[in-house]
């Protein structure tokens, strides 16, 4: 997943691109010495107060400096972050996509390119432990629990084409009745040139999307047959995260460079709307509160950082929160009635910016510049994004904190940690959306 549109134009800021889409490059900087204690760049004046927004680009010959602002105390709240072990990761840069827990059997399936498939966590405890890599064919990228057919859905891309015209995207289906060693059913031709990304299901029909970000197509894929249903073209770029709506039973998909929502019919497969989104959001990740019928939008503007609030009611964006932005992966989750964003290039370092469940603010605990991918387990109240620092090759893991600025309700989890160290992000940068390659 993600495209960061203001990026494409900044060569200081390309390995923070390559980090926080899951690439293998190392943050453009090491990270500060603590959160408490990084300051802005020199180019930054120095009288700049704590609620300074990132200024605009300059002109075209300016080569914009990269710079990570100190976070506000107020809206921040400190904590020591957990790294869960990798195994076979070990010592490597962690190139990881999207993440998500089936609350069931309590289960986190990671998209763990660095080992070469679906990666498997027991997380009935803390800190959660390594069972094993369900090896694919191609890098993965998005992932979604099918719960009700006992499957998982991820999108991929292949790695062993010998020239860019062998290239073929894929979509991956594997059977997850054993919960501790997932069986790869199929991996599907989606008929594209470039990866098969961003995925989610729906209960009712039994049917995933996968959007094939920069193809400009979606894929339906029937979870009962493992079969392709139909492909649905979209002209326009950037395709990003697909999220089902309980509430209303349609699908949507958020697209990102053209700053639209699109949303589906999924019994009769079609593309029913396309929404602009009338605030410049440029939106990466999706999440739904379907109680509320809300969802909070990560956009991916670099200027003007920030997350939306969008009502289903209205179709339209009715507020903004300006304490967190540069985002991609959202989460809801109905039992801690929050949402989850992680914020992996805001302005103020690396984020996970933690939202109630009516869309308001609660609170920012810092990660790191490249930390894109969030996931919540229910029983032990933990929060997982990857840690893609270099030569790390874990998961960080932290419990949601009671209250802003406060610890959770234990006094930490067990097992190794680390204190987050926020890496330098690019401030500044134009938000207008060329065409974002493939990340």
């Amino acid at each position: 997943m993600c495209s960061f549109p203001g990026f494409a134009k900044i060569s200081l800021g390309l390995g923070l691109v390559l980090a926080a889409c899951g690439g293998t490059a190392a943050p453009s900087s090491a990270p500060a010495a603590s959160v408490a204690a990084s300051k802005p760049a020199a180019s930054v004046a120095a009288s700049a107060a704590a609620s300074a927004k990132p200024s605009a680009a300059g002109s075209a010959a300016a080569k914009p400096v990269a710079t990570t602002l100190p976070v506000v105390a107020a809206d921040t709240t400190q904590l020591t972050l957990t790294k869960v072990p990798i195994p076979p990761a070990t010592g490597k840069t962690l190139s990881v996509d999207i993440m998500e827990v089936n609350q069931a059997t309590r289960r986190l399936y990671v998209t763990d390119r660095t080992d070469g498939g679906i990666s498997v966590f027991d997380t009935s405890a803390s800190p959660a432990k390594y069972l094993t890599t369900a090896k694919t064919k191609g890098d993965p990228n998005g992932i979604t629990v099918a719960a009700n057919v006992n499957k998982i859905l991820f999108g991929e891309g292949t790695t062993t084409a010998t020239t860019p015209a062998d290239q073929q995207s894929l979509i991956g289906i594997a059977d997850i009745s054993d919960p501790n060693a997932p069986k790869v059913l199929a991996e599907l031709s989606a008929g594209g040139k470039k990866r098969s990304d961003e995925v989610d299901y729906d209960p009712n029909t039994k049917k995933g999307m996968v959007a094939n970000s920069d193809d400009q197509f979606v894929t339906i894929v029937d979870m009962t047959s493992d079969t392709i249903a139909k492909k649905i073209d979209l002209p326009g770029g950037a395709l990003e995260q697909p999220r089902y709506n309980p509430t209303d039973k349609f699908m949507y998909l958020t697209g990102s460079e053209d700053n639209v929502l699109y949303q589906f019919d999924m019994n009769a497969m079609t593309m029913t709307k396309k929404m602009d989104l009338g605030d410049k959001c440029n939106p990466n990740g999706i999440a739904i509160n379907p109680t509320l019928n809300i969802a909070v939008l990560a956009c991916s503007a670099t200027t003007n950082q920030h997350l939306a609030i969008w009502d289903f009611k209205t179709s339209k964006v009715t507020s903004t929160i300006d304490k967190a932005g540069a985002g991609d992966e959202a989460i809801y989750d109905a039992k801690a009635n929050k949402f989850f964003v992680a914020a992996s290039n805001y302005y103020r370092g690396g984020q996970m910016a933690i939202l109630n469940g009516d869309g308001t603010f609660f609170t920012n605990v810092p990660t790191a510049v490249g930390s894109h991918g969030v996931a919540y387990d229910e029983g032990t109240n933990t929060v997982f994004a990857q840690d893609q620092l270099p030569n790390q090759g874990v998961l960080f893991a932290f419990e949601v904190p009671a209250t802003p600025g406060g610890g959770g309700s234990a006094a930490g989890l067990a097992g190794s940690s680390v204190a987050a160290k926020p890496a330098a992000s690019t401030a500044g940068a134009t938000s207008a959306a060329p065409k974002p390659s493939a990340s």
